[in-house]
């Protein structure tokens, strides 16, 4: 069994899960800490949102203590952290309550970038611009490096979608950065 109890109050502007400020007992924190930026990075690109964000993280990684799954290899947990991420991302969108509310907050995401490279922070700001179903497979394509075929294995779409689907992101990007798209 999984016990989970807050020890401090966590600063409200940070992503992570810190090891001082929830106490788990018999787990082991690996896990979070090898998966914790993707998961993060994927929910901020697909909800566009810091606070829903760091909700879905919660929820990936309550999903993965309380399931305890096991796995063929490293890149086989890796897909079903992004598969769960995306879903988490899936429902939450759908959700009544989401789709009353109007607050999303991107600039958290490019603040962290603009200072590392300032054109980096350009092309993800154009990137976080288009519409979500582009956006996705932009981002697992160019951010996390899977194929086009692990991309449709991780959002339930055929290869020829998602390949289309870069295609006209590229073509937007075009737009939105004046042919600076390489």
């Amino acid at each position: 069994m999984l016990f989970l109890q807050e020890t401090e109050n966590p600063a409200p502007e940070t992503h992570e899960i810190r090891k001082s400020h929830i106490r788990m007992t018999g787990v082991s924190f690996t896990v979070v800490d090898q998966y914790q930026d993707m998961i993060y990075r994927v929910a901020v690109t697909m909800t566009g949102n810091h606070a829903d964000a760091e909700d879905i993280l919660q929820e990936v990684f309550f999903k993965y203590f309380r399931l305890q799954p096991a796995f063929e290899s490293d890149s086989h947990e890796k897909a079903w952290f992004l598969r769960v991420t995306v879903n988490e991302c899936r429902n939450l969108l759908r959700s009544f309550w989401k789709r009353r509310r109007t607050d999303t907050d991107p600039e958290l995401l490019l603040q962290n970038t603009a200072q590392e490279n300032p054109h980096d922070s350009e092309v993800l700001q154009a990137v976080m611009s288009l519409p979500e179903k582009y956006r996705i497979v932009v981002y697992l394509y160019y951010y996390e490096d899977y194929s086009v075929r692990e991309i449709a294995g991780i959002t339930l779409q055929s290869e020829s979608a998602v390949a289309q689907q870069l295609v006209r992101a590229r073509q937007k990007l075009r737009k939105k950065l004046g042919g600076e798209l390489s």
